[in-house]
């Protein structure tokens, strides 16, 4: 073949190859996206300049005692109990007590606890409650209109089952 021939053949392909890849260039007008001038940026908020006190020390009055001098309580001496005075609560009804054993996730396990103590003979119910870490379930003994009754059952149940129940006022 003529040499002149290949040249105006290669370049032919070369002018074909050139217009493919270009002209879509040209006419595709959703590639240049205009730029939005207008800003989101909010104006700054105006805001009132305070002054920062110096804080001073405190003034220390009196050293604490040494905790050899501390009082510690006499734990051999036993609890004396609070008699409570018969009578209406703000809503009407006579003041009674409940204890608080637990509070469980599961409802089978305070299910469970509180089928022993029904057997046991204590007076148990569960309440579901929603707290800040979800729903929980409520173990209750009572209700008691005699709080130191409630308070030597507390002792018993605490004992039995190493709980550490709390009294509450029934409501």
């Amino acid at each position: 073949m003529d040499d002149g021939l290949k040249q105006r053949i290669i370049g032919a392909f070369v002018l074909i190859a050139l217009i493919v890849i270009f002209v879509p260039v040209l006419f595709d007008e959703n590639r240049v996206t205009p730029v939005d001038r207008a800003t989101r940026i909010p104006i700054e908020p105006e805001m009132e300049k305070t002054e920062i006190v110096e804080v001073e020390k405190p003034v220390i009055v009196e050293e604490a005692p040494k905790p050899e001098d501390a009082f510690i309580p006499d734990e051999t001496k036993p609890q004396t109990l609070r008699e409570e005075e018969p009578g209406l609560a703000a809503n009407g009804l006579p003041k009674a007590w409940v204890l608080q054993l637990a509070s469980f996730d599961e409802k089978k396990r305070a299910e469970s606890l509180r089928d022993t103590l029904l057997a046991e003979g204590y007076d148990a119910y569960i309440r579901e409650v929603d707290t800040s870490k979800g729903k929980k379930n409520r173990l209750y003994v009572g209700p008691k209109l005699d709080k130191n009754a409630l308070i030597k059952e507390k002792e018993a149940i605490d004992e039995k089952y190493k709980l550490s129940a709390i009294i509450l006022q029934h409501q």
